[in-house]
């Protein structure tokens, strides 16, 4: 099987230049967009599996090589083999698109928690937000602790920092005084007033929650 002209063959038939003009207006990303739809992306994944490629060999020239990788990575059934492809494939990972739709197709993956607890650590802002994305997957395991680790990320980025409003938000669904109260304590005025707002715009809270949220918003003062 030739697997660059199988690449070649996909990005021949579906590559769409007025879908790659748009997402290149979305996705900040070193590598050429080809403007290829999610869906079949998802579908030629099956297809490269059932040729049981060598993840680490397959070409990234391309946006959506790396999606290809990241989607491969995560059907991949055995677990350490699972870690070890998503080390290779963390430094490709340079845009918020490529970061959460790969970090939220990981499943069962919850006893490797620590490995992605001490991607937090990372100087790199998109491997911080995936190991953010990953780990709002266990929120409704551990609320508290997962919470905790995650509002403690000191990363000056625009990109984490709304991925911890994300995760703030949707820990309000699960548990919402415990996750107001930790709300409350966060320093980052721009963390928190985004978490507010996400969670007001969410049909999740009712509107008692949502007049309590409000109340904790920073306020930016007027300039002279």
């Amino acid at each position: 099987m030739d697997i660059q002209k199988l690449f070649q063959n996909f990005y021949l038939e579906n590559s769409n230049v007025d879908k790659a003009k748009f997402d290149k207006k979305l996705i900040g990303t070193k590598f050429e967009i080809k403007g290829v739809k999610t869906s079949v992306i998802e579908k030629f994944v099956k297809t490269l599996r059932s040729y049981k490629v060598d993840v680490e060999k397959l070409p990234v020239c391309f946006h959506e090589d790396v999606l290809i990788k990241g989607f491969l990575i995560a059907k991949e059934s055995n677990s350490e083999e699972k870690i070890k492809q998503l080390l290779n494939i963390l430094p490709f990972i340079n845009n918020w698109a490529t970061c959460d739709m790969i970090a939220s197709r990981l499943k069962n993956m919850s006893s490797y928690r620590p490995f992605f607890e001490n991607l937090l650590l990372s100087d790199k802002p998109f491997v911080v937000r995936f190991a953010v994305v990953y780990l709002k997957s266990l929120l409704k395991f551990d609320c508290e602790n997962i919470l905790l680790k995650i509002v403690k990320v000191d990363f000056d980025n625009y990109y984490v920092k709304m991925a911890q409003a994300w995760v703030i938000a949707d820990a309000l669904v699960i548990d919402f005084y415990l996750t107001k109260n930790i709300l409350n304590e966060i320093e980052d005025d721009f963390v928190k007033n985004k978490a507010i707002s996400k969670a007001c715009d969410s049909y999740r809270l009712n509107s008692v929650q949502k007049e309590e949220l409000k109340a904790f918003r920073v306020k930016k003062e007027k300039q002279c």
